[in-house]
């Protein structure tokens, strides 16, 4: 998916790797809902950089366990280690799990950050808050790559949503998702090659 971040044309879209191929080619990828990963993350440090913390607050990348309805939820990074004290720019940068769950919580839970989502254009997240808890942050609700990607572009034009344009002649009313300085923080967190080293 290729959109054109200031106006929101979509510039191109592969939905599948042959369209002739008889079991999956007619299947639209782009389109398909998947597992979101880790690819909500930003926009749950975003939120939390808008309630007045920084890219340098530190969050404790420790084992943490968090009460829910269905029991205990115990977040565990990609490599299964705990990077102890990071600051939001590290944690974001090297995608750990455990720092984003801690930073959904503060911030007020899975409503917070599913109302900013979908006001970003993502439709499928249509169960209760309640159903994705504090691992929405973290990859347990589905997406669709179209959606993903203007969500990604409402980030580059430092928090302004577009729909996304098919047709030149297509319309849409910007909307203000996220503060123009926050999101330009966290395009900066985004950018920086070396807090990803």
């Amino acid at each position: 998916v290729l959109i054109e971040n200031a106006t929101g044309k979509l510039r191109a879209m592969v939905g599948s790797r042959n369209y002739f191929e008889a079991k999956s080619g007619q299947v639209n990828g782009a389109w398909a809902s998947r597992s979101a990963g880790s690819t909500f993350k930003p926009f749950t440090y975003l939120l939390a950089l808008e309630l007045g913390m920084t890219p340098a607050t530190v969050i404790a990348d420790v084992p943490t366990d968090f009460a829910t309805s269905t029991g205990i939820f115990s977040p565990q990074n990609f490599d299964h280690r705990f990077a102890g004290p990071v600051s939001i720019r590290d944690a974001l940068a090297n995608s750990l799990n455990v720092p984003a769950v801690k930073a959904l919580d503060q911030i007020g839970g899975a409503k917070v950050l599913q109302t900013r989502l979908r006001q970003c254009g993502l439709t499928t997240l249509n169960a209760e808050a309640a159903h994705y808890g504090l691992g929405l942050t973290i990859g347990n609700a589905e997406a669709r790559l179209l959606e993903l990607a203007n969500a990604y572009a409402t980030l580059a034009r430092l928090g302004v949503h577009r729909p996304v344009r098919f047709l030149e002649s297509d319309a849409g009313e910007p909307t203000r998702v996220f503060d123009a300085a926050h999101a330009w923080l966290l395009v900066d967190i985004l950018a920086d090659n070396r807090a990803r080293a």
